[in-house]
């Protein structure tokens, strides 16, 4: 039987470094996330939605699902972007997420952030039609 031979000059290839840092993706979703939420009505919406942009941004996280640079996309976004989009654009980004996540991930784990993701987001919508249709009576 042969064994693989390597010679003890043989270089081995540094690992790669992760391009996707945790530490910088949570602190740019606070800081956007946070910045941005400071002009919105009322207390509880915003609070809301930013609960939907930091389970969203950690189920993205999660699931691996990552910005590639080699695809230009709508869909190819970072974790954070995917929170920030969630909190701010609310309408277009929690259908969008919801439809392409199976597509869009990368690891198959836990989808304990997904389902609140889905609950939270439930909740939203039904604050946000309760409010235009209560509005307009």
């Amino acid at each position: 039987m042969e064994q693989p031979s390597t010679s003890p000059g043989a270089v081995v290839p540094a690992p790669q470094a992760n391009p996707h840092v945790l530490r910088r993706q949570v602190v740019g979703l606070v800081f956007w996330v946070g910045l941005l939420a400071l002009p919105l009505g009322s207390l509880i919406q915003a609070a809301l939605l930013i609960a939907l942009g930091g389970v969203t941004f950690a189920d993205a996280w999660c699931s691996g699902i990552y910005k590639h640079t080699d695809r230009n996309s709508f869909l190819n976004m970072s974790p954070m972007a995917w929170g920030i989009s969630m909190a701010f654009l609310f309408i277009v980004a929690y259908p969008v997420y919801l439809l392409n996540r199976k597509k869009l991930r990368t690891i198959q784990g836990t989808d304990v952030f997904y389902w609140a993701t889905v609950v939270l987001g439930a909740g939203l919508s039904a604050l946000f039609f309760l409010s235009i249709f209560g509005k307009l009576r």
